[in-house]
């Protein structure tokens, strides 16, 4: 063989080499999502709200979801159920990045985002698709978290598997009931209806690469997001209590018993009745497409 050819026999084995090597790492991010299905398997992520007492300067996250998780494991979930928080002082959270209420809601929603892709999403970890319940704030984390991802932002992964989400007392529309909070932190500005953060989320909630299924829940008797503001957007499934045991705080609290609400599936509301507690509809919201 002439020197030449085997200059040219080099070149194609070296060209070859880095056009399998460039198929081989494309093709599991190509790969296709996982089904979405009806499971009580995935895991779940419960992610906080703000941190409103100054005196404070975190969450127990083990304490903030007690009710919750607790009812999810006695109506049969199997998949984990873990916590994300953002706050510096949280403690006893699956995950804690390690923010501030002067961190902006995007740091935070992109420290989620990589959270999620780093440890279910990507294919080194099985492309595993989860759900996420959230409360005040922290809805609108994983909506940005969402938001932002398929919309490529820098920073944020290349994509999600989030097949459920539901929010509780979300100001999806902003809040005004935040008294000293908005002359204090970042986090508080970021919630007020016109806010720079807010205008750049479109109207309907953003889907995962496989699709996201959304229900929020609002309260005629939340003093801190209206119950206009907990549903404001659109989402798959809406929820408004309209009962004076349902407030901001008590959301994520109330598991059993049934409450004053009504349900709209995609364009049509129910009637006023006797509904299941706000932790109930978050487990059937991420367990099935529907709460109807």
């Amino acid at each position: 063989m002439s020197k030449p050819q085997r200059r040219i026999l080099l070149f194609l084995s070296v060209f070859l080499a880095a056009v399998l090597t460039a198929l081989t790492t494309a093709t599991p991010a190509n790969a296709a999502a996982p089904p979405r299905s009806t499971t009580n398997t995935n895991t779940v992520i419960f992610v906080h709200g703000i941190q409103g007492n100054p005196l404070k300067t975190g969450h127990d996250c083990t304490t903030s979801w007690a009710d919750a998780r607790r009812h999810f494991k006695d109506k049969g979930w199997r998949g984990n159920l873990l916590t994300f928080g953002y706050y510096r002082g949280d403690t006893r959270c699956s995950h804690e990045y390690g923010g501030n209420r002067d961190t902006p809601i995007n740091t935070v929603a992109k420290a989620f985002a990589n959270y999620v892709y780093d440890n279910f999403s990507k294919p080194s970890k099985g492309s595993k698709k989860i759900d996420v319940v959230a409360h005040s704030m922290g809805g609108l984390v994983v909506r940005a978290a969402l938001y932002h991802t398929r919309r490529g932002t820098a920073g944020f992964p290349p994509y999600l598997y989030i097949e459920d989400v539901a929010t509780l007392a979300t100001p999806h529309g902003g809040s005004t009931n935040d008294g000293f909070c908005r002359f204090l932190w970042r986090q508080c500005k970021d919630m007020r209806p016109g806010s720079a953060f807010l205008d750049a989320l479109p109207n309907t909630m953003p889907n995962s690469r496989m699709g996201t299924d959304w229900t929020t829940m609002s309260s005629f008797h939340d003093g801190y997001v209206s119950e206009s503001s907990g549903i404001a957007g659109t989402a798959e499934h809406e929820i408004q209590y309209n009962d004076s045991r349902v407030g901001h705080v008590s959301f994520p609290k109330l598991a059993t018993g049934t409450y004053n609400a009504r349900i709209k599936n995609n364009s049509t509301w129910t009637g006023w009745g006797r509904r299941a507690a706000p932790a109930e509809m978050a487990r059937i919201a991420v367990y099935r497409p529907s709460t109807g």
